[in-house]
């Protein structure tokens, strides 16, 4: 049996339609209350009807404190949640949500702030935006979309851009205008903290372009769910407090295995993305596919929801 995390009762207050794809849900307290504070880059998980649970990106201003802004983009290819947000919430429903967390924080000490996104990967920096307007520090914002034709969040996106605060680069409109990540990262100063949501291939060149930068500059969010192969080893988890013993079979995640002999373990996304199944491991070589844990660390925590084992034992803090 899982442990349920704690969740909020929100009422969808708006939904509004930014482009072909990408829908916005307002969400606030059915009886107007504050809802619990965020921070720029903060998410939260959504329990959708049916019981699937997906983690989605605050976009709205955390100084609005009564109401969270989530924009969701529909993936063809995705496990459903999204066509479930697109299909099936209206206006009017009442959603369970967690509490705010943040694994993608703006650095504090940073002094100029370059903020890079891809298509949806464009909503958490648009609540970093609106903290580093009210801070007074300097940022630009490089926006990577398909085409101005079919641009989310125009509005916010062209007034910054005629403010000289964002740079729109459209890859399919006319020769084409994809930013040029490792050009970019070149010229900026030590102090400047780099920030990239977006596609995988977008995340990949950004950290390969600042791999000589200052350490800790480059801070990189992905979204969606972390990719399981197909097949893999049996092994064995050992639990060092509980003193038991459970066989993980090939093809099975290590999660899936302690529902299955009844061990309770607190589990989310089941993506690796929120980090809420994070747990301690004493012996044995995970291995790391969770999308967000820093390498130190991986050191002494694994995410037992989509991360397996490369030796024939695991021996977990549980």
């Amino acid at each position: 049996m899982v442990r349920p995390n704690h969740r909020v009762t929100t009422v969808v207050t708006d939904i509004t339609r930014e482009n072909s794809a990408i829908s916005t849900f307002t969400l606030m307290d059915p009886d107007g209350w504050p809802l619990p504070p965020f921070e720029a880059g903060a998410h939260i998980d959504v329990h959708l009807p049916g019981g699937p649970v997906r983690q989605y990106s605050l976009c709205g201003d955390p100084a609005d404190g009564v109401r969270y802004r989530l924009a969701v983009q529909r993936e063809a290819g995705g496990r459903g949640g999204s066509a479930l947000m697109h299909d099936a919430i209206r206006t009017g429903d009442r959603l369970l949500v967690s509490l705010p967390r943040n694994h993608f924080p703006l650095a504090a000490s940073g002094r100029r702030h370059v903020l890079i996104g891809g298509g949806i990967g464009l909503t958490p920096l648009m609540a970093m935006v609106e903290t580093l307007r009210r801070r007074g520090e300097a940022f630009e914002l490089h926006a990577c979309i398909r085409s101005r034709a079919d641009m989310p969040f125009r509005d916010w996106l062209e007034t910054l851009e005629r403010r000289g605060l964002a740079h729109i680069h459209a890859s399919r409109d006319g020769a084409g205008n994809r930013i040029d990540l490792a050009g970019l990262l070149r010229s900026l100063p030590d102090d400047t903290h780099v920030y990239c949501c977006g596609p995988a291939r977008m995340i990949e060149a950004v950290v390969a372009a600042g791999a000589g930068r200052p350490e800790d500059t480059v801070h990189v969010e992905h979204f969606g769910s972390a990719r399981i192969p197909p097949g893999g080893e049996a092994f064995t988890v050992e639990l060092a407090r509980s003193k038991r013993s459970v066989p993980v079979a090939a093809g099975m995640t290590i999660v899936e295995a302690l529902r299955e002999a009844g061990v309770e373990i607190d589990a989310s996304c089941e993506g690796g993305a929120c980090l809420t199944c994070k747990t301690r491991y004493l012996e044995g070589v995970p291995i790391h596919r969770d999308l967000v844990m820093k390498p130190a660390e991986r050191l002494t925590y694994m995410t037992p929801c989509v991360s397996g084992c490369a030796s024939e034992r695991l021996v977990l803090d549980l």
